[in-house]
């Protein structure tokens, strides 16, 4: 299933995906904006193996959509980026994304921000969920300035708040970001 926004089209990661999206998060002239030193020494870079232990084989089949699912951006014929949902808590109609464009070549041309929009309308649509969650660093503006042009508004909520109700960041300095759909 592709899921189309306005400018950019999302279709469903596969195994293979997975490595090249590894090496646009950690490989990519857009990683230190997001991981490492010397700008994020609290966020080291992950090795393969940890990225692989994150993203688990759900993420990259439709064996279990209810506990996460990645999807690569496309615009323009190309791949270039990423955007994924994680586990789907129905008690509270919410999920946690995430995000990375390929390189710098696809930033500031709104791929970003449309592909989150395209993919909470079609989560909302499809498993009813009100709630999308994305929680970047406080030192990547650019990302955060993004997040918002999609709907996403900063929580004013404590480090303990937080990690009551999402878990702990990745973040020493993690700013939340709420976007809601209504039923």
């Amino acid at each position: 299933m592709i899921i189309r926004g306005s400018t950019v089209a999302l279709r469903p990661a596969t195994e293979s995906d997975l490595k090249a999206a590894y090496d646009w998060l950690a490989r990519s002239d857009l990683t230190a904006f997001m991981m490492g030193a010397p700008t994020y020494p609290d966020q080291p870079i992950p090795t393969e193996q940890e990225f692989c232990a994150d993203y688990l084989v759900h993420f990259s089949e439709d064996s279990a959509p209810e506990i996460g699912r990645c999807f690569i951006i496309m615009a323009e014929g190309e791949d270039v980026g990423v955007v994924c949902y994680n586990e789907i808590i129905t008690a509270r109609h919410e999920t946690e994304l995430d995000i990375w464009l390929r390189s710098s070549a696809y930033s500031g041309k709104g791929y970003g921000p449309n592909a989150l929009e395209a993919l909470c309308a079609e989560l909302h649509r499809v498993y009813g969920i009100e709630n999308f969650v994305i929680r970047p660093s406080a030192r990547n503006p650019r990302a955060i300035k993004a997040y918002q042009r999609a709907g996403f508004e900063i929580q004013n909520v404590t480090a303990e708040e937080q990690d009551l109700r999402y878990g702990p960041g990745d973040y020493i300095d993690t700013v939340v970001l709420v976007k809601r759909i209504s039923a």
